[in-house]
Order: structure tokens, then C-alpha cells, then sequence
């Protein structure tokens, strides 16, 4: 897939066939993530992990659970994805630029995902929940000191992805 097309196919997946990714379209998510600009070259201080075990997933889905505040219902905040991937940080500076580290690695995945064909979603809004429960937490086997930044769900998509019709949707001044 050409880079254009991929940036106008790339959107948030919210449905997920339940089949795990290929060990090679991991491996190609995880180099993209090598190449993400990160402040200062900060590579010493930020960590992937991967989960993909179906037992641990649904502790991880239970514990991050979302109550939907138009329907009421309880929401799976990662839509049935099989993969999902945490971006953690140890040694938080005071200006939390480890956030932002994390946003050009999710965003370098999810560009490879779309380019294999795999929907992806950022994910951010449940991970204040997930946090509340330690016990899950550890057993990301996050590094000593280690922190969720942000995470990332990833998997085929129900739907096929489709590029969408080129947009402004951001303004901008040309000087």
C-alpha cells in the first residue's frame, strides 16, 4: 500500500475478528515502533509489551471495562482485539514528554498495522481504570519503576478498512 493511501485508510477499528495477528505481522509492528522519534533518542527509559494470551487479554478487558454512558452497558475499551500492545515509561521527567514518546511509537504501529491490512486503536480513556487494578498491572511484568504511557489494540478488522475521502479537517496558516 502506498504511504498516502495508508494515511487515508489508517482509523480507529471498533470491531475485531477474533484470530491472532501473524508472528510476522508482529514482528513488522514492532520494527515500526524502532523507528518512532523519541525525545533526546530517550530508548532507555521506554518499553513494549505485547499481550496476545487469550486469559490475560480478558483479565485486562474486565479490569479496564467501560460503562457505555449512552446505553448504560458495560463496553470492552480494546473491541475485541486478539493483540494489544502497552507503551510504558520509568524515570518521568517533569514534563511528562514520555507521553508523547509513546504517541509517535503507537502512531509508527499503527501506520505498519493499516499498511498490512490490520485495523488498529489507540487506546487511552481506560487505562486510568486498568491502573486501579494492580494485580492485573503486574502481570504485564512491566520493568521496575515502569508506568503505562499508552496502549494500542490491534487485530483484522470486521470490516474492511477503506480509505476515506480526503479532507481538511485541521486549519492552517501558510506564512
Amino acid at each position: 500500500m502506498e504511504f498516502e493511501q495508508v494515511l487515508h485508510t489508517r482509523r480507529t477499528t471498533r470491531a475485531y475478528l477474533p484470530q491472532q495477528i501473524t508472528d510476522d505481522e508482529l514482528e513488522k509492528i514492532l520494527d515500526a515502533a524502532q523507528t518512532a522519534p523519541l525525545a533526546a533518542g530517550d530508548d532507555k527509559t521506554t518499553h513494549i509489551t505485547v499481550v496476545r494470551t487469550p486469559q490475560l487479554l480478558e483479565e485486562i478487558r474486565q479490569a479496564a471495562m467501560l460503562v457505555s454512558p449512552k446505553t448504560g452497558k458495560r463496553v470492552d475499551p480494546f473491541y475485541g482485539a486478539a493483540t494489544l500492545f502497552f507503551v510504558s515509561a520509568g524515570d518521568i521527567s517533569e514534563d511528562h514528554i514520555e507521553y508523547c514518546n509513546a504517541a509517535c511509537i503507537i502512531e509508527n504501529m499503527m501506520l505498519q498495522a493499516t499498511a498490512l491490512g490490520l485495523g488498529s486503536t489507540y487506546i487511552w480513556g481506560c487505562l486510568r481504570k486498568l491502573r486501579s487494578h494492580p494485580e492485573v498491572i503486574e502481570k504485564l511484568r512491566l520493568p521496575d519503576g515502569y508506568q503505562i504511557m499508552s496502549a494500542m489494540a490491534v487485530g483484522y478488522p470486521a470490516e474492511k478498512l477503506t480509505p476515506r475521502e480526503k479532507k481538511v479537517k485541521i486549519g492552517c496558516d501558510r506564512l
